[in-house]
């Protein structure tokens, strides 16, 4: 009798070991057989924010092999941390996690490496040589660019390179992704043989946020504007939310009917932004593709925990923050001429 015993508790201790172990890397899974994934947003407020997080949410569902959890960080870096801490104690395979602060959410980074629990940080960095991790997200340097370049071109069309007039909104101070914006459109013009700082006539930090972007050109009227006429010629913002704030101004003030009066571009390419191209309000919206970034997350995950492979093994050595390896989803320029390629 104390045999069989021994021999029942040998047999479910085989079955157990066996329940635990999923996929070639051996990590645990849920009780009906998915990994389980942790999301933490950086807000849900935003557009472009709200459609990466559906987007990876689509590509694991129609995988069928993950259980995936979302939070909502909203622009708390603290916030943030606590939440990864959370997702860590419920015992997920794997994080995804948008920062809010490149620098602040190190430690959240940090406790996933000393877990022992792949972290895949998507849209910002932080520093490499304090934690490990992959990054996910586009060349944000060639999406300024992208705008420069068409916007630049436009302008030396209309009234001609010395005689042009832009403003400018800026991403959040202190991502990454905001500065290198704003560089690829600096860039991108000057090589044209505009002078930015003589011919952008301001720059504000609107905080990725359409309310600020209006506040702030509401402002930019009074200042640059008057007698129904602007003395800039157009308004170029590190995303549409801002761009599409700064173009419901302009129409407020009756400066903007059309969009060959003053020119609009934007970044993420979202619906809004789209449709502003077909109706004449905005002439340019780059794409941040939300498929390609949560085709891109399903990838690495498989990576990760059906192949056990770590982090020197995915994705390719990245230029922009040297330490990591990256894997890379191209922005693309959308205007009046491929709009309707995109359109849903």
């Amino acid at each position: 009798m104390k045999n069989g015993k021994k021999l029942i508790a040998l047999l479910m201790t085989g079955v157990l070991a066996v329940g635990m172990l999923t996929g070639c890397s051996g990590r645990s899974s849920d009780s009906d057989g998915k990994f389980k994934v942790g999301y933490v947003n950086l807000t849900e407020t935003d557009v472009f924010c709200a459609s990466r997080k559906e987007a990876v949410r689509e590509a694991l569902e129609n995988d069928g092999g993950y259980s995936i959890s979302f939070s909502d960080g909203n622009n708390d870096v603290q916030k943030q941390i606590d939440q990864v801490n959370a997702f860590i104690a419920q015992g997920v395979d794997a994080v995804i996690l948008i920062p809010t602060d490149a620098a602040g959410v190190v430690p959240a980074v940090r406790a996933c490496n000393e877990h022992d629990v792949p972290c895949i940080l998507i849209g910002n960095a932080c520093d490499p040589t304090e934690c490990e991790y992959t990054f996910i997200g586009s060349p944000h340097y060639s999406s300024g660019y992208l705008e420069g370049e068409y916007i630049g071109q436009l302008l030396t069309d209309s009234v001609g390179i010395e005689n042009a007039k832009i403003l400018y909104l800026e991403g959040t101070n202190g991502l990454d992704h905001a500065a290198l914006r704003k560089q690829g459109t600096m860039d991108a013009m000057e090589e044209q043989g505009f002078d930015w700082d003589s011919q952008c006539l301001d720059s504000q930090d609107a905080d990725y946020v359409k309310a600020d972007a209006m506040e702030i050109t509401d402002a930019w009227i009074q200042r640059y504007g008057s007698g129904g006429e602007a003395e800039f010629q157009a308004v170029i913002a590190a995303n549409d939310q801002m761009a599409l704030g700064a173009m419901e101004s302009l129409k407020g003030a009756g400066l903007l009917s059309d969009q060959t009066e003053i020119f609009i571009s934007g970044i993420d390419g979202t619906a809004d932004a789209l449709q502003a191209i077909v109706d004449g309000g905005m002439v340019q919206s780059v794409l941040q593709n939300a498929p390609g970034q949560g085709e891109a997350c399903l990838e690495v995950l498989n990576q990760f925990l059906r192949e056990g492979k770590t982090y020197d093994e995915i994705g390719t050595p990245s230029e922009s923050y040297p330490g990591i390896n990256e894997v890379m989803v191209d922005y693309i320029s959308i205007t009046k001429d491929n709009v309707e390629d995109y359109l849903e």
